[in-house]
């Protein structure tokens, strides 16, 4: 995890909780908005934008570059995220299950295997909700659940997944890449198992799963990281439906 220089003010006003979890959705790969460069593994210092009462936007820097301050400007000064991971992965979850299977199990869920696209959304700016003195929640999360994204709890009840976007495979040669977007925000990842490619394809779709504490690649590759990642709620699930494939140069 990186590390970070925060402004005591900003702990003082948001928690410990929340400072502490910003080593983790912070990532190396993010870049300084001073310089453009990847944070990598410097020390990063923290500033804080507040929006309204409530939103803080808070943004990594090269500790070098920047330092860490409280400022009640609004975000609208910053580029828009653009920095994320994400990788391809599949998973067996409990999913509403079709009415035609009610009749052999009564309504309820099954396992299914289905294809994912784990996320993490910013690499360099975190939002949150600041809901008292010295408290704040994970804002990032409820924009994305007010977009149709759901706890995995919460889609063991829904059939079928309502969709939270859409999805293209992209073929260039002997490379797989699925593209994904909901709202404002585009997503890719390469897919280097074709049963992955064909799962996405049978299933006429991807699963997006939104996680700004972990890291993608450790979760398409770690099943118990994932599983544990998913019981915790530390991951937000939606549908994304495929719209076509994209062909490229051979």
């Amino acid at each position: 995890m990186l590390v970070l220089d925060v402004a005591d003010v900003i702990t003082s006003r948001l928690g410990k909780p929340t400072v502490t979890a910003l080593a983790r959705r912070y990532g190396p790969d993010g870049k300084c908005l001073t310089c453009g460069e990847l944070l990598g593994t410097a020390p990063v210092s923290v500033r804080a934008y507040r929006d309204d009462q409530e939103i803080i936007t808070l943004v990594a820097y090269h500790a070098g570059c920047a330092n860490s301050a409280w400022l009640d400007v609004g975000s609208a000064i910053l580029p828009c995220p653009a920095t994320w991971a994400a990788a391809m992965a599949t998973a067996s979850l409990s999913l509403g299950a079709p009415r035609r299977f009610w009749r052999l199990r009564g309504p309820g869920t099954r396992d299914q295997t289905v294809p994912v696209m784990l996320v993490h959304p910013s690499l360099d700016m975190a939002r949150v909700r600041q809901v008292g003195a010295g408290e704040a929640v994970n804002a990032d999360f409820e924009g994305y659940c007010q977009r149709g994204f759901a706890h995995p709890s919460a889609l063991a009840r829904t059939y079928p997944l309502r969709p939270v976007g859409n999805a293209w495979m992209r073929t260039c040669g002997n490379d797989v890449a699925l593209m994904a977007m909901t709202g404002d925000r585009a997503w890719s990842a390469p897919v280097h198992q074709r049963p992955i490619a064909d799962l996405v394809t049978h299933r006429g779709g991807v699963l997006i799963a939104i996680t700004c504490d972990c890291d993608p690649v450790r979760l398409s590759t770690d099943a118990r990281f994932l599983g544990h990642a998913l019981g915790a709620g530390e991951i937000l699930l939606g549908w994304a439906s495929l719209s076509g494939s994209l062909g490229g140069k051979r």
